[in-house]
Protein backbone atom coordinates (compact mmCIF):
# COMPACT_ATOMS: atom_id res chain seq x y z
CA UNK A 1 0.00 0.00 0.00
CA UNK A 2 1.11 3.53 -0.49
CA UNK A 3 2.07 6.06 2.39
CA UNK A 4 -1.37 8.20 1.59
CA UNK A 5 -3.59 5.06 2.02
CA UNK A 6 -5.68 5.70 4.90
CA UNK A 7 -6.20 3.29 7.67
CA UNK A 8 -9.69 2.26 8.83
CA UNK A 9 -11.40 4.51 11.62
CA UNK A 10 -11.68 1.55 14.13
CA UNK A 11 -10.99 3.67 17.86
CA UNK A 12 -12.38 0.88 19.69
CA UNK A 13 -10.03 -1.11 21.62
CA UNK A 14 -6.94 1.08 20.40
CA UNK A 15 -6.78 3.00 23.49
CA UNK A 16 -5.13 -0.19 25.47
CA UNK A 17 -2.33 -0.52 26.65
CA UNK A 18 -0.14 -2.65 29.25
CA UNK A 19 0.50 -0.63 32.28
CA UNK A 20 4.24 -0.68 32.87
CA UNK A 21 6.36 1.49 35.29
CA UNK A 22 7.49 5.03 34.12
CA UNK A 23 10.55 3.99 33.00
CA UNK A 24 11.93 1.08 31.23
CA UNK A 25 15.71 1.32 31.78
CA UNK A 26 18.38 2.68 34.20
CA UNK A 27 20.67 5.05 33.38
CA UNK A 28 24.37 3.96 33.09
CA UNK A 29 26.25 3.31 36.68
CA UNK A 30 27.82 6.64 37.90
CA UNK A 31 31.32 4.80 37.07
CA UNK A 32 30.73 4.23 33.35
CA UNK A 33 28.52 7.46 32.78
CA UNK A 34 30.92 9.97 31.89
CA UNK A 35 32.26 6.63 29.37
CA UNK A 36 29.04 6.66 27.80
CA UNK A 37 29.19 10.38 27.33
CA UNK A 38 30.79 9.99 24.40
CA UNK A 39 28.89 7.55 22.89
CA UNK A 40 26.18 8.93 19.98
CA UNK A 41 24.40 7.50 17.61
CA UNK A 42 23.28 8.07 13.86
CA UNK A 43 19.91 5.80 12.73
CA UNK A 44 19.19 6.24 8.82
CA UNK A 45 16.08 4.86 7.59
CA UNK A 46 15.67 3.97 3.61
CA UNK A 47 11.95 3.57 2.86
CA UNK A 48 11.06 0.69 0.81
CA UNK A 49 14.38 -0.40 -0.15
CA UNK A 50 14.30 -4.00 -1.06
CA UNK A 51 17.16 -5.89 0.27
CA UNK A 52 17.40 -8.03 -3.09
CA UNK A 53 17.65 -5.11 -5.16
CA UNK A 54 19.90 -3.14 -2.48
CA UNK A 55 22.24 -6.71 -2.77
CA UNK A 56 21.84 -6.07 -7.20
CA UNK A 57 22.65 -2.29 -6.68
CA UNK A 58 25.63 -3.50 -4.46
CA UNK A 59 26.93 -5.57 -6.81
CA UNK A 60 26.61 -2.90 -9.08
CA UNK A 61 28.69 -0.56 -7.17
CA UNK A 62 25.66 1.64 -7.10
CA UNK A 63 25.31 1.63 -2.97
CA UNK A 64 28.79 1.53 -2.18
CA UNK A 65 28.29 3.82 1.29
CA UNK A 66 25.30 1.21 2.56
CA UNK A 67 27.85 -1.96 1.13
CA UNK A 68 30.61 -0.44 3.46
CA UNK A 69 28.37 -1.08 6.35
CA UNK A 70 27.75 -4.81 5.63
CA UNK A 71 23.94 -5.02 5.34
CA UNK A 72 22.52 -8.44 6.70
CA UNK A 73 18.57 -9.82 6.40
CA UNK A 74 16.06 -8.86 9.06
CA UNK A 75 12.15 -9.28 8.76
CA UNK A 76 9.57 -7.23 9.74
CA UNK A 77 5.83 -7.51 10.11
CA UNK A 78 5.82 -9.26 13.38
CA UNK A 79 5.10 -13.42 13.68
CA UNK A 80 2.49 -13.88 11.43
CA UNK A 81 -0.78 -15.60 13.26
CA UNK A 82 0.19 -13.95 16.15
CA UNK A 83 -0.81 -10.93 18.14
CA UNK A 84 2.52 -9.40 16.78
CA UNK A 85 1.69 -9.62 13.54
CA UNK A 86 1.28 -6.16 11.64
CA UNK A 87 1.04 -4.88 8.01
CA UNK A 88 4.38 -5.14 6.33
CA UNK A 89 3.39 -0.78 6.00
CA UNK A 90 5.79 2.49 6.93
CA UNK A 91 3.56 3.20 9.82
CA UNK A 92 3.84 -0.27 11.98
CA UNK A 93 7.22 -0.53 10.26
CA UNK A 94 8.95 2.71 11.15
CA UNK A 95 7.32 2.52 14.93
CA UNK A 96 8.50 -1.17 15.15
CA UNK A 97 12.37 0.19 14.79
CA UNK A 98 11.68 2.97 16.64
CA UNK A 99 10.45 1.57 20.06
CA UNK A 100 11.60 -2.06 19.64
CA UNK A 101 7.95 -3.35 19.71
CA UNK A 102 5.46 -5.16 17.70
CA UNK A 103 1.46 -3.48 17.13
CA UNK A 104 0.22 -5.31 20.05
CA UNK A 105 2.44 -2.95 22.09
CA UNK A 106 2.55 0.06 19.84
CA UNK A 107 -1.03 0.66 18.56
CA UNK A 108 0.21 1.66 15.01
CA UNK A 109 -1.27 -0.73 12.93
CA UNK A 110 -1.15 1.49 9.07
CA UNK A 111 -0.45 4.70 7.78
CA UNK A 112 -2.39 7.11 8.97
CA UNK A 113 -1.37 10.80 10.26
CA UNK A 114 -3.89 10.37 13.75
CA UNK A 115 -2.39 7.50 15.01
CA UNK A 116 -0.41 7.85 18.05
CA UNK A 117 2.70 5.58 19.34
CA UNK A 118 1.64 3.53 22.99
CA UNK A 119 5.26 2.46 23.51
CA UNK A 120 8.20 3.93 25.16
CA UNK A 121 10.40 5.32 21.78
CA UNK A 122 14.06 5.01 21.45
CA UNK A 123 13.69 8.93 22.29
CA UNK A 124 11.72 8.79 25.55
CA UNK A 125 13.62 6.04 26.86
CA UNK A 126 17.18 7.84 26.01
CA UNK A 127 15.69 11.33 27.69
CA UNK A 128 14.33 9.43 30.53
CA UNK A 129 17.77 7.49 31.09
CA UNK A 130 19.95 10.83 30.78
CA UNK A 131 18.17 13.87 30.67
CA UNK A 132 20.66 15.90 28.97
CA UNK A 133 20.62 13.36 25.77
CA UNK A 134 19.70 15.74 22.70
CA UNK A 135 17.25 14.01 20.43
CA UNK A 136 16.41 14.32 16.37
CA UNK A 137 14.01 12.88 13.82
CA UNK A 138 14.41 14.57 10.58
CA UNK A 139 12.04 12.79 8.19
CA UNK A 140 10.94 12.65 4.29
CA UNK A 141 7.85 11.18 5.01
CA UNK A 142 5.71 13.56 7.81
CA UNK A 143 3.75 10.52 8.95
CA UNK A 144 6.20 9.58 11.34
CA UNK A 145 6.76 12.93 13.76
CA UNK A 146 2.80 12.61 13.36
CA UNK A 147 2.90 9.34 14.65
CA UNK A 148 5.20 10.46 17.94
CA UNK A 149 3.92 13.74 17.97
CA UNK A 150 3.14 12.78 21.93
CA UNK A 151 6.93 12.45 22.07
CA UNK A 152 7.94 15.75 20.96
CA UNK A 153 5.22 17.58 22.53
CA UNK A 154 7.12 15.63 25.99
CA UNK A 155 10.08 17.08 24.78
CA UNK A 156 11.67 13.55 23.79
CA UNK A 157 12.52 14.77 20.51
CA UNK A 158 14.48 18.11 20.77
CA UNK A 159 14.49 18.69 16.97
CA UNK A 160 11.96 17.53 14.68
CA UNK A 161 11.76 18.08 11.16
CA UNK A 162 9.80 17.29 8.30
CA UNK A 163 10.72 17.40 5.19
CA UNK A 164 7.65 16.79 2.90
CA UNK A 165 8.96 14.21 0.68
CA UNK A 166 12.25 15.84 0.13
CA UNK A 167 15.16 13.55 0.66
CA UNK A 168 17.69 16.05 -0.18
CA UNK A 169 15.90 18.75 2.73
CA UNK A 170 16.78 15.59 4.77
CA UNK A 171 20.03 15.15 3.94
CA UNK A 172 20.99 18.86 4.38
CA UNK A 173 19.14 19.42 7.93
CA UNK A 174 20.65 15.84 9.21
CA UNK A 175 24.38 16.60 7.77
CA UNK A 176 24.37 20.15 9.39
CA UNK A 177 23.13 18.75 12.48
CA UNK A 178 25.61 15.99 12.48
CA UNK A 179 28.59 18.59 11.71
CA UNK A 180 27.39 21.36 14.13
CA UNK A 181 24.58 20.05 16.35
CA UNK A 182 24.42 19.06 19.93
CA UNK A 183 22.38 15.75 19.34
CA UNK A 184 23.09 12.44 20.80
CA UNK A 185 20.89 10.83 18.67
CA UNK A 186 19.93 11.71 15.30
CA UNK A 187 17.28 9.71 12.98
CA UNK A 188 17.40 10.88 9.54
CA UNK A 189 14.63 9.17 7.19
CA UNK A 190 14.79 8.53 3.33
CA UNK A 191 11.88 8.15 1.06
CA UNK A 192 12.49 7.86 -2.42
CA UNK A 193 12.68 4.26 -2.94
CA UNK A 194 9.51 4.06 -1.42
CA UNK A 195 8.29 6.73 -3.30
CA UNK A 196 9.38 5.18 -6.74
CA UNK A 197 8.55 1.90 -6.43
CA UNK A 198 4.46 2.80 -6.02
CA UNK A 199 5.08 4.43 -9.30
CA UNK A 200 7.65 2.19 -11.20
CA UNK A 201 8.02 -0.67 -9.55
CA UNK A 202 11.38 -3.01 -9.94
CA UNK A 203 12.67 -0.65 -12.73
CA UNK A 204 15.86 1.26 -13.90
CA UNK A 205 14.15 4.19 -11.91
CA UNK A 206 13.87 2.09 -8.66
CA UNK A 207 17.84 1.64 -8.94
CA UNK A 208 18.63 4.74 -9.47
CA UNK A 209 16.21 5.50 -6.23
CA UNK A 210 18.61 3.45 -4.62
CA UNK A 211 21.92 4.83 -5.86
CA UNK A 212 20.43 8.38 -5.02
CA UNK A 213 19.58 7.77 -1.10
CA UNK A 214 22.81 5.73 -0.84
CA UNK A 215 24.71 9.37 -1.72
CA UNK A 216 22.91 10.79 0.43
CA UNK A 217 23.92 8.66 3.13
CA UNK A 218 27.34 9.29 1.81
CA UNK A 219 26.84 12.98 2.52
CA UNK A 220 26.08 11.91 6.43
CA UNK A 221 28.70 10.06 6.72
CA UNK A 222 31.08 12.76 5.03
CA UNK A 223 29.25 15.06 7.38
CA UNK A 224 29.99 12.65 10.78
CA UNK A 225 33.39 12.16 9.46
CA UNK A 226 34.08 15.90 9.50
CA UNK A 227 32.31 15.91 13.23
CA UNK A 228 34.57 13.28 14.42
CA UNK A 229 37.84 15.16 13.45
CA UNK A 230 36.89 18.25 16.03
CA UNK A 231 35.57 15.56 18.38
CA UNK A 232 37.72 12.93 17.85
CA UNK A 233 36.57 11.32 21.56
CA UNK A 234 33.12 10.71 20.29
CA UNK A 235 31.90 6.83 19.41
CA UNK A 236 29.56 6.98 16.93
CA UNK A 237 27.17 3.67 16.13
CA UNK A 238 25.32 4.46 12.63
CA UNK A 239 23.13 1.88 11.56
CA UNK A 240 21.02 1.67 8.46
CA UNK A 241 17.95 0.20 7.79
CA UNK A 242 14.58 -0.19 5.89
CA UNK A 243 11.05 -0.56 7.36
CA UNK A 244 9.30 -3.11 4.72
CA UNK A 245 10.22 -5.06 1.38
CA UNK A 246 8.51 -4.85 -1.65
CA UNK A 247 6.03 -7.47 -3.28
CA UNK A 248 6.36 -9.54 -6.04
CA UNK A 249 6.64 -9.63 -8.87
CA UNK A 250 6.42 -5.88 -9.95
CA UNK A 251 7.91 -4.19 -6.47
CA UNK A 252 4.71 -1.66 -6.69
CA UNK A 253 2.96 -2.79 -3.32
CA UNK A 254 3.57 -3.99 0.27
CA UNK A 255 1.46 -4.90 3.27
CA UNK A 256 0.98 -8.17 3.04
CA UNK A 257 2.91 -11.16 5.39
CA UNK A 258 4.63 -12.48 2.28
CA UNK A 259 8.31 -13.35 2.21
CA UNK A 260 9.45 -10.60 0.30
CA UNK A 261 7.82 -8.05 1.94
CA UNK A 262 8.71 -9.53 5.37
CA UNK A 263 12.41 -8.78 4.39
CA UNK A 264 13.97 -6.24 5.69
CA UNK A 265 17.71 -5.37 6.29
CA UNK A 266 20.29 -4.05 9.43
CA UNK A 267 23.73 -2.15 8.52
CA UNK A 268 25.79 -0.85 10.87
CA UNK A 269 29.58 -0.03 11.10
CA UNK A 270 30.40 -1.67 14.46
CA UNK A 271 30.92 -5.61 14.92
CA UNK A 272 27.69 -7.45 15.35
CA UNK A 273 26.44 -10.16 17.68
CA UNK A 274 25.36 -13.93 16.55
CA UNK A 275 21.42 -12.25 16.67
CA UNK A 276 22.55 -10.60 13.52
CA UNK A 277 25.35 -12.42 11.89
CA UNK A 278 24.37 -16.08 12.58
CA UNK A 279 20.69 -16.52 11.83
CA UNK A 280 18.88 -19.67 13.75
CA UNK A 281 18.32 -22.22 11.08
CA UNK A 282 16.11 -24.22 12.38
CA UNK A 283 13.16 -21.95 14.28
CA UNK A 284 10.42 -22.70 15.32
CA UNK A 285 8.08 -21.46 13.32
CA UNK A 286 9.86 -22.27 9.84
CA UNK A 287 7.69 -20.01 7.64
CA UNK A 288 8.65 -17.90 4.81
CA UNK A 289 11.85 -19.77 4.67
CA UNK A 290 13.18 -19.82 8.10
CA UNK A 291 12.83 -16.00 8.15
CA UNK A 292 12.17 -16.05 11.99
CA UNK A 293 15.58 -17.40 12.68
CA UNK A 294 17.27 -13.66 11.29
CA UNK A 295 16.96 -10.84 13.36
CA UNK A 296 14.37 -7.92 12.87
CA UNK A 297 13.64 -4.70 13.30
CA UNK A 298 12.31 -5.03 16.70
CA UNK A 299 16.23 -5.11 17.63
CA UNK A 300 17.13 -2.21 16.41
CA UNK A 301 16.01 0.28 19.57
CA UNK A 302 17.94 -2.02 21.79
CA UNK A 303 20.95 -2.09 20.02
CA UNK A 304 20.63 1.80 20.29
CA UNK A 305 20.03 1.57 23.92
CA UNK A 306 22.82 -0.74 24.37
CA UNK A 307 25.28 1.83 22.28
CA UNK A 308 24.63 4.70 25.41
CA UNK A 309 24.94 2.50 27.95
CA UNK A 310 21.46 2.11 29.19
CA UNK A 311 20.86 -0.92 31.30
CA UNK A 312 17.42 -2.27 31.20
CA UNK A 313 15.83 -2.95 34.32
CA UNK A 314 14.16 -6.42 34.08
CA UNK A 315 10.99 -5.83 36.00
CA UNK A 316 10.25 -2.78 34.04
CA UNK A 317 11.13 -4.22 30.42
CA UNK A 318 8.33 -4.62 27.53
CA UNK A 319 10.38 -4.58 24.62
CA UNK A 320 10.72 -7.54 22.10
CA UNK A 321 13.92 -7.12 20.39
CA UNK A 322 17.32 -7.89 21.01
CA UNK A 323 20.46 -5.86 20.87
CA UNK A 324 22.44 -6.90 18.07
CA UNK A 325 25.95 -6.63 19.59
CA UNK A 326 27.13 -7.52 23.16
CA UNK A 327 26.02 -9.94 24.96
CA UNK A 328 22.99 -12.21 23.56
CA UNK A 329 19.41 -12.58 25.21
CA UNK A 330 17.50 -15.77 24.63
CA UNK A 331 16.97 -15.47 20.89
CA UNK A 332 13.61 -16.78 19.46
CA UNK A 333 11.97 -15.82 23.22
CA UNK A 334 8.25 -17.04 22.76
CA UNK A 335 5.16 -17.09 25.12
CA UNK A 336 1.87 -19.39 24.00
CA UNK A 337 -1.30 -19.75 26.08
CA UNK A 338 -1.87 -23.79 25.95
CA UNK A 339 -4.83 -24.97 24.35
CA UNK A 340 -6.67 -25.66 27.19
CA UNK A 341 -5.98 -22.01 28.58
CA UNK A 342 -4.58 -23.58 31.52
CA UNK A 343 -0.71 -22.23 31.66
CA UNK A 344 1.18 -20.76 29.27
CA UNK A 345 4.88 -22.04 27.81
CA UNK A 346 8.01 -20.18 26.82
CA UNK A 347 10.34 -21.48 24.79
CA UNK A 348 13.49 -19.76 23.95
CA UNK A 349 16.28 -21.48 21.01
CA UNK A 350 19.78 -20.23 19.81
CA UNK A 351 22.59 -22.36 21.30
CA UNK A 352 25.10 -19.26 22.37
CA UNK A 353 23.96 -18.76 26.05
CA UNK A 354 24.12 -22.52 26.53
CA UNK A 355 25.62 -22.34 30.14
CA UNK A 356 24.11 -19.67 31.86
CA UNK A 357 20.61 -19.05 33.55
CA UNK A 358 17.47 -17.51 32.16
CA UNK A 359 15.64 -15.30 34.95
CA UNK A 360 11.89 -15.44 34.09
CA UNK A 361 9.73 -12.43 34.93
CA UNK A 362 6.04 -12.41 34.73
CA UNK A 363 4.31 -8.78 34.82
CA UNK A 364 7.50 -7.61 36.52
CA UNK A 365 7.82 -9.89 39.36
CA UNK A 366 10.97 -12.94 38.98
CA UNK A 367 8.94 -16.10 38.94
CA UNK A 368 12.04 -18.46 38.44
CA UNK A 369 15.73 -18.97 36.94
CA UNK A 370 16.49 -22.14 34.63
CA UNK A 371 19.24 -22.95 32.97
CA UNK A 372 19.20 -22.09 29.40
CA UNK A 373 20.13 -25.52 28.28
CA UNK A 374 16.23 -26.39 29.29
CA UNK A 375 15.37 -24.19 26.17
CA UNK A 376 11.52 -23.62 27.89
CA UNK A 377 9.78 -23.03 31.10
CA UNK A 378 5.90 -23.46 31.58
CA UNK A 379 4.18 -21.39 33.77
CA UNK A 380 1.39 -23.17 35.39
CA UNK A 381 0.21 -20.09 37.94
CA UNK A 382 -2.55 -18.36 36.02
CA UNK A 383 -5.28 -19.29 36.99
CA UNK A 384 -6.09 -15.72 39.13
CA UNK A 385 -4.41 -13.65 35.62
CA UNK A 386 -6.34 -11.54 33.07
CA UNK A 387 -5.50 -9.47 30.44
CA UNK A 388 -2.29 -8.77 28.85
CA UNK A 389 0.58 -10.30 30.62
CA UNK A 390 4.03 -9.32 29.85
CA UNK A 391 6.78 -12.09 30.10
CA UNK A 392 10.36 -11.44 30.16
CA UNK A 393 13.44 -13.86 29.55
CA UNK A 394 16.80 -12.76 30.81
CA UNK A 395 20.14 -14.09 29.93
CA UNK A 396 23.32 -12.02 31.02
CA UNK A 397 21.38 -9.10 31.86
CA UNK A 398 19.89 -8.66 28.01
CA UNK A 399 16.43 -8.89 28.89
CA UNK A 400 13.67 -9.72 25.80
CA UNK A 401 9.90 -9.69 26.54
CA UNK A 402 6.95 -10.89 25.03
CA UNK A 403 3.17 -9.57 25.16
CA UNK A 404 0.47 -11.84 25.78
CA UNK A 405 -3.27 -11.19 26.77
CA UNK A 406 -5.03 -14.76 28.48
CA UNK A 407 -8.34 -15.70 26.93
CA UNK A 408 -6.70 -14.83 23.52
CA UNK A 409 -6.09 -17.78 20.88
CA UNK A 410 -3.41 -15.74 19.29
CA UNK A 411 -0.51 -15.71 21.71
Amino acid sequence: MSHTHIALSIATGLGFTFTVMLSHAAPPDTSDAQNYKSHKALLIGVDGMQYEKLQQAIQNNMAPHIAGLNPAKSYIGGIDGTATEQTTGSGPGWTTILTGTWVDRHKVPSNNNAWRNKAPSLFKQLKQADPERKTSSIVSWNTINNNFADDIAQGFIDLAIKCSDVDQCVADKASYELEYGRSDLVFAHFDEPDNVGHRYGFSTRYQTAIQGVDDKVGQLLSALKRRKQSNPDEDWLVLVTTDHGRRLPDGRNHGAQTLSEKTTFIALNKPANEQLTRPITNPDNPGHDNLYGFASQADITPTLLAHFGIEPVPARHAMDGLPLTGPLGARLFSARLAPDAAQVNLTWNGDGSADKPVHIYRNGKQIASVDYSRRGYIDNDIKELKGPVNYTAVIDKVPVSRLITLGDKKP
